[in-house]
Formats: structure tokens, C-alpha cells, sequence
């Protein structure tokens, strides 16, 4: 048997790695869909204190606890656009770990405690909108 030459290695691994990429674009594709995982025709609501704020790729993430009236408590995980969004709106420094938030938000397919934020209310009183249905009225108005 014959060695193999340095570019038949090379072209087998260029094939191996298109097929790759081939079978799993569609899954990277579906995830940033958020139709398949929140319900967007849907709102739901809670008012908690912000436990944690985190700046990940590809998704910003809030992290929440609510007091119900029984005095349980319920966590809670938003999920928002991207840190660079975020950054380009000048938003990154405005959110406060220990302080309530009015929080709205559609909520996740699987009835998980996660949703895809859409508004926040902060201790000032300001809502900060954070995802809005109609891109042509940014204001909601």
C-alpha cells in the first residue's frame, strides 16, 4: 500500500469538515430562532430582584428571583440580544444586582422559568424595552 500523498490528506479533511458543517448548520440556525423556543404571541409578567447579569455570546442573560404572595420564591432566566447590542445601546451598565424589576417577557415553549425579555421596569421607574414586536415602530407607540 502506497503512502498518501499531503494534499489527498488535506482534501479528505476539507471534505470531512464541509460535511460537518453541511448537518450541523440547520441546528445552529434553529436555535437562534426564537419562534421555537418562546411562545412570542404570548406575555407573561413578574416583578423580582436581579440576582446575576451576565454578557455571553450569543445572548445576554438576566437572572431573577420573585417572592410570591405565599412567600415562595421562584427563579427566574431572561434572555436578550446579543453583548454587542447591548453595548452599542449603551445599556450595559445600567442593570443592578440586588434591586427589583418589573419584568415582561414571552414565555418559554416548554414552560421552563425563561423567557425572551421584553421589558423592564428598573428601581428608577424607567421601562427599558428590550425586544419589540414591530421593527418598523421601534417605540411601540
Amino acid at each position: 500500500m502506497k503512502p498518501r500523498s499531503a494534499c489527498g490528506v488535506v482534501a479528505t479533511f476539507a471534505t470531512v469538515v464541509v460535511l460537518v458543517g453541511f448537518f450541523t448548520a440547520p441546528t445552529a440556525v434553529a436555535h437562534h430562532a426564537i419562534q421555537a423556543e418562546y411562545e412570542m404571541s404570548k406575555t407573561g409578567a413578574f416583578t423580582g430582584v436581579m440576582t446575576r447579569f451576565a454578557m455571553i455570546n450569543p445572548h445576554c442573560r438576566w437572572f431573577f428571583e420573585e417572592t410570591k404572595a405565599d412567600g415562595t420564591k421562584v427563579t427566574w432566566e431572561m434572555s436578550g440580544a446579543g453583548p454587542g447590542a447591548l453595548r452599542a445601546a449603551g445599556l450595559v451598565r445600567i442593570f443592578q444586582i440586588g434591586k427589583a424589576y418589573d419584568v415582561t417577557f414571552a414565555p418559554a415553549k416548554n414552560g421552563a422559568n425563561v423567557g425572551r425579555v421584553r421589558t423592564m421596569k428598573g428601581p428608577d421607574g424607567k421601562v427599558i424595552t428590550l425586544f419589540h414586536e414591530d421593527p418598523t415602530n421601534p417605540l411601540n407607540n
